[in-house]
């Protein structure tokens, strides 16, 4: 009998410690991105001085409070964090988004791409991490000068489909589109910023659960081996935003915003309750952007879901933490050169004046 009780409590404990570890693996991901943060920070933050009032329209003016991304083109790279607290599968959602962007003619135009990490905190059932959907996009600013009061930007990216293996990856296996429309205008210490567009399904759904068409591309699978109707149907959706930010510093600001979807569901539309889910989706947003430098900006927003009937919330609220590194200066690489050649120079002609 001792024997047995101690084979029992060394499987018991060794069942825990396995459950420890899993969780330590799970949040070693979000720890290890947290220190490169803080390294970058403080190896970077001294060869930098503070943003300067003289230049409101620069970048770091406009930032989306829902992403941290920058609304205007720019050499930069955001990783942001988003928080959402009892989700409406009994579920706490930490979504992890590496985006990065590069412009090119002059900053008129810029390619980027964003890849998500979610790790789903479950209820009544274990834990689990996901690879999101990619996106590979495109911006375009059509009046191509950042010495403006006001903006105008066109963007667009192409989602990929996550693939079949449902449980690596999350997001939906199919093609889907995003485009928005942004004006963006400054008044003294004032920003406003409105956003029009939507994203649209580009292809339909490919079975994603391996257990089902045992790994077989759809394309191969005889016609008799298709597999059943999905639960979701795949619909575009509108998305409108705006938001208002206001600049107690040149480094410091507060904003709030609202945003408004339809349907409800997004691009995901669940046939079985779709009839009992409100078509339009309404989310407000407040938060303090801080720019600890010309090229790095922090965002720290809380989202506050309108709709908060219990049985189809989408979440009872979010939080987004956002830290954006902005790199690359032509202007400054450009003065800084030219300073050093009239430093090289000024030494000759002095001695050229002394000998004549």
């Amino acid at each position: 009998m001792i024997k047995n009780f101690l084979f029992t409590n060394y499987n018991l404990e060794k069942k825990s410690i396995f459950k420890l570890n899993l969780r330590f693996k799970n949040s070693l991901f979000l720890n290890f991105l947290t220190a490169i943060i803080f390294l970058l920070w403080i190896s970077n933050i001294h060869a930098h001085h503070t943003g300067s009032s003289d230049n409101p329209n620069t970048t770091t003016r406009f930032i989306d409070p829902f992403t941290g991304k920058r609304e205007q083109p720019a050499n930069y790279f955001v990783l942001s964090q988003d928080y959402y607290k009892g989700t409406n599968e009994n579920s706490n959602l930490y979504t992890t988004t590496a985006f990065v962007e590069v412009p090119f003619a002059d900053g008129k135009f810029a390619i980027n791409g964003s890849i998500p990490w979610t790790y789903f905190q479950q209820k009544d059932r274990s834990d689990a991490a996901r690879i999101g959907k990619p996106y590979l996009g495109g911006k375009w600013l059509p009046l191509g000068d950042f010495e403006r009061d006001y903006f105008i930007v066109v963007n667009g990216a192409v989602g990929f489909p996550s693939g079949p293996d449902t449980d690596r990856f999350t997001g939906g296996n199919y093609y889907s589109g995003q485009g928005f429309l942004t004006l963006g205008y400054i008044w003294n210490d004032w920003s406003f910023v409105t956003k029009a567009g939507g994203v649209v399904p580009l292809s339909k759904a490919q079975p994603s659960n391996l257990q089902d068409n045992d790994g077989i591309p759809y394309w191969l699978r005889p016609a008799s081996a298709s597999p059943q109707e999905q639960r979701y149907e795949l619909k575009k959706a509108t998305v409108l935003q705006g938001y208002v930010t206001y600049y107690w510093k040149p480094t410091i600001s507060t904003f709030a915003g609202i945003l408004y979807r339809t349907p409800y569901q997004g691009v995901d539309l669940d046939r079985e309750t779709k009839e009992t889910i409100p078509r339009i989706f309404r989310e407000a947003t407040v938060g303090i952007s801080y720019n600890f430098s010309e090229k790095y900006n922090v965002v720290l927003a809380y989202r506050y879901p309108f709709y908060r009937e219990s049985t189809h919330r989408l979440y009872d609220a979010a939080w987004t933490v956002a830290f954006s590194m902005e790199w690359g200066n032509e202007s400054n690489e450009e003065e800084d050169d030219k300073k050093i050649n009239e430093n090289i120079t000024q030494p000759i002609s002095t001695q050229d004046s002394s000998i004549d």
